[in-house]
């Protein structure tokens, strides 16, 4: 079994291109950050990036964990990782928390992490997703970064059509 990280800036096409991989038979896992802040927002809590971003992260990384325990045989294509955690914890000027330090070794993804370059023609925001371009972009230097010093080796997908993006990650995988 094979856990595949797609990565990126908000806004920057990750979702679609694991909506594509999903549609041609790939077991995909989706963005938990983002389910976590439907929640939390529908209770009215403040457990949200934007306002307690350490509480938010210390409710993402065990269902982070769940997934990466849910892998099946064949690729496991994540909207996301742990990795990522610990880039907007940075990003956010908040500490790398031991949990997560700890989590970020003992659960280990392919070592190739794809990620979506910043595209404008293509960002957009919405209710869970409220950065600004410039603040995606500064995310997405975050996540290239953080992902490297945790010993990723970390992929460009180029801006193509989305078939041509999902096939350009398979490529890449040799799948």
């Amino acid at each position: 079994m094979q856990r595949i990280i797609i990565t990126g800036g908000p806004g920057f096409g990750k979702t679609t291109i694991l909506n594509h991989l999903q549609n041609k038979g790939f077991n995909t896992f989706d963005e938990v950050a983002r389910i976590v802040i439907k929640e939390e927002m529908e209770i009215g809590s403040d457990v949200l990036p934007w306002k307690n971003l350490d509480a938010f992260s210390k409710k993402v990384l065990p269902l982070q964990i769940v997934n990466h325990k849910n892998a099946v045989s064949g690729f496991n294509f994540y909207d996301r990782g742990i990795p990522d955690i610990a880039a907007y914890q940075i990003h956010g000027k908040q500490t790398i928390f031991k949990e997560l330090d700890e989590a970020i070794k003992d659960f280990r993804y392919h070592s190739t992490a794809f990620i979506t370059p910043p595209w404008k023609e293509i960002y957009g925001t919405d209710n869970e997703r409220k950065e600004s371009f410039e603040k995606a972009c500064a995310i997405h230097f975050q996540l290239t970064q953080t992902y490297t010093n945790f010993g990723y080796l970390v992929v460009e997908v180029p801006q193509l059509k989305i078939e041509d993006r999902a096939q350009f990650i398979l490529d890449q995988l040799n799948a």
